[in-house]
């Protein structure tokens, strides 16, 4: 998670959003799932954790997933940012030290438990530091949370009372990973995730994500299952290795095991640097590398890095060649032209501050190189996360991977059971078959279900009325992409 700093944002809210539907099959697999939208701004904003270096004028951190939910009776409305790389759900109370410091406000919402009879106080030592500059304190609660039509009762999160983010914060990863922790080890709790575990709304803490191809307006998030159709070929499990700051499998990352061009280019000649651990992030859309990966790439690319933008040619934009990220199986593509962006108005700003200025024709090249100093941490975001279906195993210490599927059809869901089989289990239980290397097949005969912007009529018709109802009741209609505006550098935070 980078820092939660936002200094202004084009928010989309759920009244905006066009209706998102996730049908519910005739066998109800237990599953939450969201669709959301994609929304573009032109700025960035930086990374959470003090061992993942990000410069902090990439262009390409413009975007955040956003969950419209309503929190508390009467509900209040509120988003909330998606994030694989913390684990607590914390929330600006309306006298927060942010939001009353700042003209806009807090533009994703407040709430308060003073005006919600569901409310129950815990404590008063919720605390979570982003380290770089968020931070946010106050209490423990309970409340119910309502996000696309499915409660999680009695859900313990955080408010900030006293706070320096603008954003809710919807933190996925493992408890272990959560706030407190770092205080109080023996605090840790059962997150988001847990709950909706205990809840039976869920049969394992899982969930996967498609964000489909950067031109696409819609993805789908998927809480305790797969979606079959969202991927290509065979998803690989890959073990979550622990984090080489502490020892501990306290993040969701795996080993990155190679890096290559389409046309066979190797990338990764300093083998000491691999496997390298990485992070697979919903919250922020940058690719970081390896150092020497990166000047191998720039000496094919014609990259340079000026005031720490990297800089290329915007006729890459054209480029046919892919970036090939290997993790001892499994090969993801990434287009180069889905990472080279027109510089933004800050782009344009850091370069007149310093009495420079880009030349036309000069675009932003959206990887950057990790530091190999103190326990490096290479980072995959949105960017990396557009080519890829993942699966998140938070039980069984897995992450699932596989090509995405630009075009899938009709969604097909199944169900990740509890155990130790995970995501393997779920795919054998459904004519699949595994092999030694824990590959599976990609098209089990599951239950099929809508995509989020299905109109064929045979899904319709798996819809029952009171099941349409209570996915579209509630605020929650689905995750919305939305844009990002961070300022670079500390005099244009606030």
């Amino acid at each position: 998670m980078r820092s939660c700093v936002i200094t202004g944002a084009v928010w989309l809210l759920a009244s905006d959003l066009a209706a998102i539907v996730l049908a519910k099959p005739a066998s109800n697999p237990a599953v939450v799932g969201f669709g959301f939208q994609r929304k573009r701004a032109p700025e960035g904003t930086l990374k959470k954790r003090s061992n993942i270096n990000v410069p902090m004028y990439n262009t390409q951190n413009a975007f955040i997933y956003v969950a419209n939910v309503s929190v508390g009776t009467p509900p209040q409305n509120v988003s909330m940012q998606i994030d694989t790389g913390s684990s607590d759900f914390w929330i600006n109370t309306p006298n927060s030290v942010i939001c009353t410091s700042t003209q806009q406000g807090c533009p994703m919402g407040t709430y308060s438990a003073n005006q919600s009879s569901s409310a129950q106080y815990l404590s008063s030592d919720f605390v979570v530091d982003y380290v770089i500059d968020g931070m946010a304190t106050g209490d423990f609660i309970t409340d119910n949370v309502v996000v696309s039509g499915t409660t999680i009762k009695s859900m313990k999160m955080g408010l900030g009372y006293n706070s320096s983010c603008l954003a809710n914060l919807w933190g996925v990863s493992y408890p272990a990973s959560e706030g407190i922790v770092s205080t109080n080890a023996s605090s840790q709790y059962n997150n988001s995730v847990l709950q909706m575990v205990s809840q039976g709304l869920i049969q394992s803490p899982t969930y996967s994500l498609w964000l489909n191809d950067v031109a696409a307006s819609a993805g789908t998030i998927l809480f305790g299952g797969i979606d079959t159709s969202k991927y290509q070929g065979q998803l690989q499990v890959l073990p979550v290795v622990p984090d080489p700051l502490n020892g501990k499998t306290d993040a969701l990352l795996v080993n990155l095991t190679s890096v290559t061009l389409s046309d066979g280019t190797q990338l990764s000649t300093n083998m000491t640097e691999f496997p390298s651990p990485v992070l697979l992030d919903t919250g922020t859309p940058t690719i970081t590398v390896p150092n020497d990966v990166f000047q191998n790439l720039a000496l094919q690319l014609n990259v340079t890095i000026v005031q720490g933008i990297a800089l290329c040619d915007c006729g890459l934009a054209n480029s046919t060649q892919t970036i090939n990220f290997g993790f001892n199986g499994v090969n993801i593509s990434v287009p180069i032209k889905s990472i080279v962006e027109q510089p933004t108005a800050v782009d344009l700003a850091l370069f007149a501050h310093t009495s420079q200025s880009l030349p036309s024709g000069i675009c932003v090249f959206g990887v950057d190189p990790v530091s190999t100093g103190n326990s490096p941490i290479a980072l995959l975001g949105d960017s990396f996360l557009r080519s890829a279906y993942v699966v998140y195993d938070l039980a069984n210490n897995q992450i699932s991977m596989a090509p995405t599927n630009f075009n899938p059809g009709k969604s097909n869901i199944i169900e990740i059971p509890s155990g130790a089989g995970g995501v393997a289990a779920a795919l054998k239980a459904m004519n699949g078959t595994t092999s030694g290397n824990g590959t599976m097949s990609a098209t089990p005969s599951g239950t099929t279900m809508p995509s989020p912007t299905s109109t064929s009529s045979s899904a319709s018709a798996a819809t029952t009325s009171s099941d349409a109802d209570a996915m579209t009741s509630g605020l929650g209609q689905g995750l919305v992409y939305v844009g990002l505006l961070a300022g670079y550098g500390f005099a244009l935070l606030l």
